[in-house]
């Protein structure tokens, strides 16, 4: 009988997916792994984690032959990549999983935020529907949608917005001559033409508080921003100020600073909508997750 091969989380792993690979895997937590003596750690050569857990150093340090992380989800930024690969370890993570569902949140967001879809539903069930109508909502066709951040899901937002009958326009590092929208080089200069910002960028240093307190007045009291990225990437202490003073429409937020433990303030405010970093969160996409995990781990099996 074959030997059960070892695998190492360096994070914590959905229980669905380590359901499926405990029949072939014998899974070590992070706290063994933490604990993991020098003779066992020889030749385990493949580990698990999450795009949130990343891949802490103390673990690595454990995991001398360790030669690829692969890690559910599509962000990066939790990882030291270039420590990754002056170690010669390949990142393998799963973007493409993600990619529908992220973006199928981003639009639900969006006409959530402007069609006020959450408002409407508590205003039935309170029964003020006897009492009158509700204020008018913001139309969502015709409008302009500046995408920040063109890579999968920026690009599969853009694409569906466009055919929802929007004008779109994206910015980024660089322009991408393939797509077929404008590129706005200037995020300021995105911000004002935009009726509707939505974040789709990486997370990191390099993004930090790019949606800042001047991104936010340039976007202006018509305007709404919808965050699906990083909640890094936008100061949020700015954007609370824009929600709590009218210098902004509203936000759809699925990401936040201090996730789960949000800013008390965002509960109070009736002109956004929050989720609880549920975009990719489907059954779907969760079968799907789990197929290419096992994909990316077939090596590891044999």
């Amino acid at each position: 009988m074959t030997a059960r091969k070892t695998l190492p989380l360096l994070g914590p792993v959905p229980a669905d997916i380590r359901n499926v690979l405990e029949a072939e895997f014998t899974l070590l937590s992070p706290e063994e792994v933490a604990s993991l003596a020098p003779e066992r750690a020889r030749g385990l050569t493949h580990a698990l984690t999450t795009a949130m857990g990343g891949a802490p150093e103390d673990l690595l340090a454990r995991l001398p032959d360790l030669e690829v992380i692969v890690s559910c989800g599509a962000g990066q930024d939790r990882f030291d990549l270039a420590g990754l690969e002056r170690s010669g370890i390949a990142l393998r993570h799963t973007p493409d999983v993600v990619t529908t569902d992220t973006a199928d949140m981003a639009v639900a967001l969006l006409y959530a935020v402007a069609r006020g879809l959450v408002a409407g539903d508590a205003f039935v069930r309170s029964g003020q529907w006897q009492k009158g109508r509700m204020a008018p909502s913001m139309r969502v066709a015709g409008k302009k949608a500046g995408v920040v951040g063109l890579g999968r899901i920026g690009r599969t937002v853009a694409e569906r917005l466009q055919g929802a009958g929007l004008s779109v326009r994206y910015t980024g590092p660089r322009e991408k001559r393939e797509a077929p929208f404008v590129f706005e080089p200037d995020l300021l200069n995105l911000a004002r033409w935009a009726d509707f910002l939505v974040v789709c960028s990486p997370g990191g240093a390099e993004t930090r508080h790019m949606i800042s307190a001047a991104v936010l007045s340039a976007l202006g009291a018509g305007g709404v921003l919808i965050n699906v990225s990083r909640g890094s990437v936008v100061d949020e202490e700015a954007l609370l100020a824009a929600l709590e003073t009218g210098g902004i429409a509203g936000a759809g937020l699925d990401v936040f600073d201090n996730e789960p433990d949000i800013d008390p303030r965002f509960l109070q405010l009736t002109n956004t909508v929050l989720q609880p970093h549920a975009a990719a969160m489907t059954a779907d996409m969760r079968r799907d997750m789990i197929a290419e995990v096992c994909r990316l781990l077939q090596v590891a099996r044999n």
